[in-house]
C-alpha cells in the first residue's frame, strides 16, 4: 500500500501536467450531453476524437478549435443487429471556446434508431480569457 499511493500521487500529476496546455490558448469542449424525455434524447458514449480514446470521457474533452472527427457509441440495453446500427461519425467544425454537447434523438424506440444531435454554446471562461479581437 505504501508504495501504490506515491505512484497513484505521480500518475495524478503527470496527467494533471499533460491536460494543463489544452487550456493555453482558445480551445473547444466535446462531451456527452443531458437527458430530456420530451425531446427523447439520451447521452452519448464519445469514444474517440481524432482516433485518440479520451482519458475521461466523464468530463468535457479539450480539442483545438477546427475540424475533428468525433466517434460515438449508443446503446438502449439492447445489443442486437450490426455492432454499425450503435456507432456514429460527427464531423465537428469546432469554433474557439465553444462547448458541443451530443446526444442520441430516438427516432424509433422499437428498433433503436437514433441520431447523433450536438449541442453548441460559448464556454464563458474561454471567452473572458480569451477575448476576439
Amino acid at each position: 500500500m505504501k508504495v501504490v499511493l506515491p505512484c497513484l500521487l505521480a500518475t495524478t500529476l503527470l496527467a494533471a501536467c499533460a491536460a494543463g496546455p489544452a487550456y493555453d490558448s482558445p480551445y473547444a469542449l466535446v462531451e456527452p450531453g443531458n437527458q430530456s424525455a420530451a425531446r427523447r434524447e439520451t447521452p452519448v458514449f464519445i469514444h474517440d476524437v481524432d482516433g485518440q480514446i479520451p482519458v475521461a470521457q466523464r468530463y468535457g474533452i479539450p480539442i483545438q478549435p477546427g475540424k475533428h472527427v468525433v466517434i460515438v457509441h449508443y446503446s438502449h440495453g439492447a445489443v442486437e443487429g450490426a455492432p454499425e446500427k450503435h456507432v456514429r461519425r460527427i464531423d465537428l467544425e469546432a469554433a474557439p471556446c465553444m462547448r458541443y454537447r451530443i446526444v442520441a434523438r430516438h427516432t424509433a424506440l422499437v428498433h433503436v434508431e437514433w441520431e447523433p444531435v450536438v449541442y453548441s454554446e460559448p464556454i464563458g471562461e474561454c471567452s473572458q480569457r480569451f477575448p476576439r479581437g
